[in-house]
C-alpha cells in the first residue's frame, strides 16, 4: 500500500494518536511544523477525547467507529502481535471491524508516512502491516527527551538491528562532551527527579470506564486484568507495608561489608517490550537470578512504580518470603543502581542508567542498550545524536533536524 507523490506535491502524513496525551503531543508537533516543510497532516484515533482535542487545533481527524467484523487469519496475526490483543482490551470481532475501517481509510488517504507513539497498539500494528514507512516515537528515559525510530521502538527498531544484530559502527558528534553531560545528569538525578510515569488524564476517565463496561467489544481477560489492577490500588498500603518489613529485616545482611549485591529492576508486567521482546517475565527472571547467585550474595529488587496488578505484587512477595537472599526494596532505581555491584535487567531502560554509571549490566531480553553497555562510542552517539529534547517537537517552529528524521526516506 506504499504510495508515491509528485516532487511538488505535499507529503501526506498520517498520525495515530491513541489518547489525550498523545493527541496533545502530536497536536503541538503538527502545529509547529512550518508550511515550507510541505507536510499535509491528518490524524486517526480511536479516542473521543483525542478527536476533540485535535479538531480544536484545526487538524483533520478521523475517529474509528469501532464496528464489529469477521476475524480471519490475517487479522489474527496482527491482533495477537499487538498489546491490545495480548491484554484483550478489544476482542477479535472488534479488531476485525477496526481493521476494515483502517483499510478503507488508507485506501482513500494514501499516506506516504505514518507517525505514532510506541507502535504496539493494534491500530499501529495494522498501519505497519501496510508497508507504509513508519516513524515511531517513544520516551527516551532521559528526563525531557524522546526518540524517533524507524518501524518500532527498542528491540523492534531499525536502530536495534544496526547496533546489535549488524554491529554497525556509529560516530558520536565531536561537539558532544560526555563527561559534562554525565555530571549534569547525575546532579539532576541526585535531586530525586523521577521519570514521569504514564497516567490517565482526568478527561479520559469516563471514556476509559465506558470502554471497560462495554463488554461487547472487550474480553473477559481484560476485565480480569483491570480488576487485578483495582485490587492492587485498593491494597497498595498493605503490600507496601509488607515490603517495608522484609526490607528492614534483611537490610543489615544486604548492606554488610563484602556482600555481593545484584540489583534487578522489575518492569511493568504489561510493558510491551517485556511482552514482545523477552523470554522472561519478572518472576521467572528473579528465580533464574536466585539460582545463579554466588554464595553470600543478595538479590535486591523493587516493584516498578507503575505496577498496580495485585497478582504480580503478591507473586513477588511470595518469592521473597521463601528466600532470604531476595531483598525487596522500595523507591526508585537510582539509589539501588549506586549501591549495586552488578545490575541485571530484562530490557528495562534502567540498563541505560546502569551504563551511564559504569555499572556492569546483563540483559536477559532484547534491547539496543546491550550495545551501549559495552561500546562507549555507541553510548555517546545515542546520547549526543540520537535522542532529542522534548522542545525539539513542542517548541514552534519544530527543529529542522526532527522534521528531516520524520520524512519517510530519512533514517530516524
Amino acid at each position: 500500500m506504499i504510495s508515491s507523490r509528485r516532487p511538488d506535491a505535499p507529503l501526506r502524513v498520517l498520525i495515530h494518536a491513541d489518547g489525550h496525551a498523545r493527541a496533545d503531543f502530536f497536536g503541538k508537533l503538527a502545529a509547529g511544523v512550518p508550511t515550507e516543510a510541505g507536510f499535509d497532516i491528518q490524524f486517526i484515533t480511536e479516542s473521543l477525547t483525542a478527536e476533540r482535542l485535535i479538531a480544536a487545533r484545526g487538524f483533520p481527524v478521523t475517529r474509528l467507529a469501532c464496528t464489529r467484523g469477521t476475524p480471519d487469519a490475517t487479522l489474527d496475526k496482527i491482533y495477537h502481535n499487538s498489546l491490545c490483543g495480548v491484554l484483550g482490551n478489544i476482542n477479535r470481532a472488534a479488531a476485525a471491524g477496526m481493521k476494515a475501517e483502517i483499510d478503507a481509510f488508507l485506501a482513500d488517504l494514501e499516506p506516504q508516512v505514518i507517525w505514532c507513539w510506541n507502535g504496539t497498539k493494534f491500530i499501529d500494528r495494522c498501519l505497519k502491516a501496510t508497508g507504509i514507512p513508519m516513524k515511531v516515537l517513544e520516551v527516551a528515559n532521559i528526563p525531557g527527551h524522546f526518540v524517533v525510530e524507524d518501524e518500532g521502538v527498542n528491540a523492534e527498531s531499525a536502530t536495534y538491528r544496526r547496533l546489535v544484530e549488524q554491529e554497525a559502527g556509529v560516530n558520536a558528534p565531536e561537539s558532544f562532551d560526555f563527561q559534562a553531560w554525565k555530571t549534569a545528569y547525575i546532579a539532576d538525578k541526585e535531586e530525586h527527579r523521577p521519570i514521569p510515569q504514564a497516567s490517565v488524564a482526568a478527561v479520559e476517565m469516563r471514556e476509559k470506564l465506558s470502554h471497560l463496561l462495554g463488554l461487547l467489544n472487550t474480553t473477559p481477560r481484560f476485565v480480569l486484568f483491570q480488576l487485578d489492577r483495582i485490587l492492587g490500588y485498593a491494597l497498595r498500603k498493605t503490600v507496601d507495608k509488607r515490603v517495608h518489613q522484609l526490607e528492614e529485616r534483611r537490610r543489615p545482611d544486604a548492606e554488610a561489608e563484602g556482600t555481593h549485591r545484584v540489583f534487578f529492576p522489575q518492569q511493568v508486567s504489561s510493558d510491551s517490550q517485556l511482552i514482545f521482546n523477552a523470554e522472561y517475565d519478572n518472576i521467572s527472571a528473579l528465580r533464574l537470578l536466585l539460582s545463579e547467585l554466588p554464595e553470600g550474595g543478595v538479590l535486591a529488587s523493587n516493584l516498578h512504580p507503575a505496577e498496580h496488578r495485585l497478582s504480580r505484587k503478591l507473586a513477588f512477595l511470595k518469592l521473597a518470603q521463601a528466600d532470604d537472599r531476595l531483598v525487596p526494596v522500595r523507591g526508585g532505581a537510582w539509589k539501588q543502581l549506586k549501591a549495586a555491584d552488578e545490575v541485571v535487567t530484562i530490557n528495562s531502560t534502567v540498563g541505560l542508567e546502569a551504563t551511564i554509571l559504569d555499572r556492569p549490566c546483563r540483559f536477559l531480553g532484547r534491547s539496543p542498550f546491550v550495545r551501549l553497555n559495552r561500546d562507549p562510542e555507541a553510548l555517546r552517539w545515542f546520547l549526543g545524536a540520537h535522542i532529542l529534547p522534548n522542545s525539539a517537537a513542542l517548541d514552534a517552529p519544530v527543529r529542522l533536524d526532527l522534521i528531516q528524521r520524520l520524512r519517510p526516506d530519512a533514517t530516524a
